[in-house]
């Protein structure tokens, strides 16, 4: 009899202790699953909904819900966002900020903004109001939304780990100094910005202090500056983009280990107009890049240790522009054809190597068919060197004196800079 007890008494305890453990289990295993398991939607209409309001939604819902926008023009001013959400729309969802401040202001982590049209945020001299606004956040969404008539479509400060996708602003920028920029970043990081259209803003993209961004896919077009500009921005890649007919392409100042491959420069024309600006730029990748049609494709000052392979350069005023303070940096397999001047400098001396490029202007002979001239190409013409010593000079291109000049550089080469020179060119193209 005892034993039996004994016996029932230990089955008693482990059934409790498997209890026990059941219910810890439960609860780590409710503490641990996203809430947005339990998340519910609320919708947001016009008539027949629980709300009318979309700050009203949004006050009334918890962490992680999502909030339905049905069509219609939602004229609320700037809407606050102080908590995890996701707010989707349908076809036809407007938010007008009503020219006041920002459209949507997001306080949270977490948050996606997803398929509305944002328009009217507010224009002052003193503020960035932008459609949508976000300070001190981490791993938002921005995507596949319509910004119209706004300062700033996207301003983003202090944020980490969001991406902006698929988005097309179309900004209200008369001039440089009224005009806010497409997508904005300051100090930010870790921000992935993927196929979206920028187009009539001050600059489409600018970036400032921000790293480890990764910007592709990007259609940056007609703005009133640049089509992207940072400053102070490093370890950042941006491929595949396009930047068409912009008063400048792209500027890149004071930022290294920057990668730029298969981009797209075109049609920026204009006194002091760039495909690529750069300056103060060291150790980044410049790779199987298009300049096309531009007043200078590459301008680099003060620039060193930069590596450029495999770009395209056609049919631009200036192929490179690049100033004595440039050095060490290599040319190395890539297309010049059809520029004005393949090669410009103000210095007779340089440290930049130029090897294995393709040059439609070189005349020599390849007698050992490697594939590769017999003899140094040399790029920089005596009128190129002095163009960019007196820039006025130019008034003079195609004058029967300069003719005559050129003329008399190809029977004694030793009137142009000696040591900046393609010792191997290439026969045929690479790009």
């Amino acid at each position: 009899m005892k034993k039996n007890s004994d016996w029932k008494g230990r089955i008693f305890r482990i059934n409790v202790g498997y209890s026990r453990l059941v219910l810890m289990s439960a609860f780590f295993l409710f503490c641990l699953t996203p809430f947005s398991i339990f998340s519910k939607e609320l919708e947001v209409c016009k008539e027949k909904c629980n709300f009318f309001s979309i700050q009203a939604a949004i006050d009334s819902a918890n962490s992680g819900d999502t909030i339905r926008i049905g069509k219609g023009i939602y004229k609320e001013g700037m809407i606050s966002i102080s908590k995890p959400l996701v707010i989707e729309g349908s076809v036809g969802v407007v938010l007008d900020g009503l020219k006041e401040k920002h459209v949507l202001d997001i306080r949270s982590d977490k948050v996606t903004i997803r398929g509305v049209s944002i328009i009217g945020s507010g224009v002052s001299d003193t503020s960035e109001y932008a459609g949508v606004h976000a300070e001190k956040i981490k791993y938002c969404v921005i995507e596949n939304n319509t910004f119209e008539d706004n300062a700033y479509a996207i301003y983003l400060a202090e944020v980490e780990d969001c991406i902006i996708r698929r988005n097309i602003s179309s900004g209200n920028a008369v001039n440089e100094v009224s005009g806010g920029n497409g997508i904005h970043l300051w100090s930010s990081k870790g921000i992935r910005i993927e196929g979206n259209e920028l187009r009539k803003h001050r600059d489409g993209i600018y970036l400032e202090f921000s790293s480890n961004l990764k910007i592709e896919e990007n259609f940056s077009h007609d703005n009133i500056r640049y089509g992207m500009h940072f400053m102070f921005s490093s370890d950042n890649d941006f491929r595949g983009n396009r930047f068409e007919n912009n008063s400048a392409g792209v500027a890149v100042m004071y930022s290294k280990n920057i990668l730029i491959e298969n981009n797209r420069f075109e049609n920026n024309w204009g006194d002091s107009s760039y495909g690529l600006l750069l300056k103060e730029i060291s150790e980044s990748i410049l790779t199987k890049n298009a300049f096309v049609h531009n007043t200078v494709a590459i301008f680099a000052d003060g620039c060193n240790r930069n590596y450029f392979t495999y770009n395209d350069l056609k049919d631009n005023g200036w192929g490179v522009k690049i100033l004595g303070n440039s050095e060490s940096n290599q040319f190395v397999r890539n297309e010049f054809k059809e520029n004005v001047f393949d090669i410009s400098t103000n210095t007779k001396h340089s440290t930049n190597s130029f090897r294995e490029n393709y040059w439609d202007s070189y005349d020599g002979y390849d007698l050992d068919l490697d594939k590769f001239g017999d003899i140094p190409h040399k790029p920089v013409h005596f009128f190129g060197y002095w163009v960019v010593v007196y820039p006025f000079l130019m008034v003079l291109y195609n004058s029967p004196v300069v003719n005559f000049l050129q003329a008399i550089e190809k029977a004694f080469p030793i009137v142009t800079p000696i040591d900046l020179e393609d010792p191997k060119p290439s026969m045929r193209g690479h790009v």
